[in-house]
């Protein structure tokens, strides 16, 4: 169950990416969760993460629940063969996907917002590296 308290920063980034936000930080959200949570729990994570975007921006439900588990779902395949976490295959993932995602769901190719959103992962994974965090547990802090 604490693991899904991640789903509240989630609604939130779902309300302003709906408000004003031209930036996807609930795709960003889960694609950093599901490097550090490989597991069921973070392909769950990703439906409910889809589905509640979709009904606070009033697209086709359920088509960014089925991206986020597809997502998730090759991220959690690919750490089988490389490491997720780290800084740079991480930051070339969420660009491609936040790509796949602009032009799928809005039918344009955002660039700009995909070289923001994977310079942001590289922010956020430097920030959590001064967090020792166990990999597999989620983002259970060691103390």
């Amino acid at each position: 169950m604490k693991g899904y308290i991640i789903l509240i920063p989630i609604f939130i980034f779902a309300l302003l990416q709906g408000a004003f936000l031209p930036i996807n930080l609930v795709l960003l959200t889960v694609l950093i969760f599901t490097a550090f949570k490989t597991n069921r729990q973070a392909l769950w994570v990703a439906f409910w993460s889809g589905l509640i975007l979709d009904l606070v921006q009033g697209t086709t439900f359920g088509l960014s629940a089925i991206l986020f588990l597809i997502f998730s779902f090759l991220l959690i395949l690919y750490s089988r063969r490389f490491e997720p976490t780290h800084w740079a295959f991480l930051s070339f993932f969420v660009f491609i996907c936040s790509f796949l995602y602009s032009f799928l769901i809005w039918h344009h190719l955002a660039w700009l917002q995909s070289l923001i959103l994977a310079f942001l992962t590289f922010l956020a994974l430097f920030v959590l590296r001064f967090f020792p965090i166990e990999k597999g547990h989620g983002l259970k802090l060691k103390v």
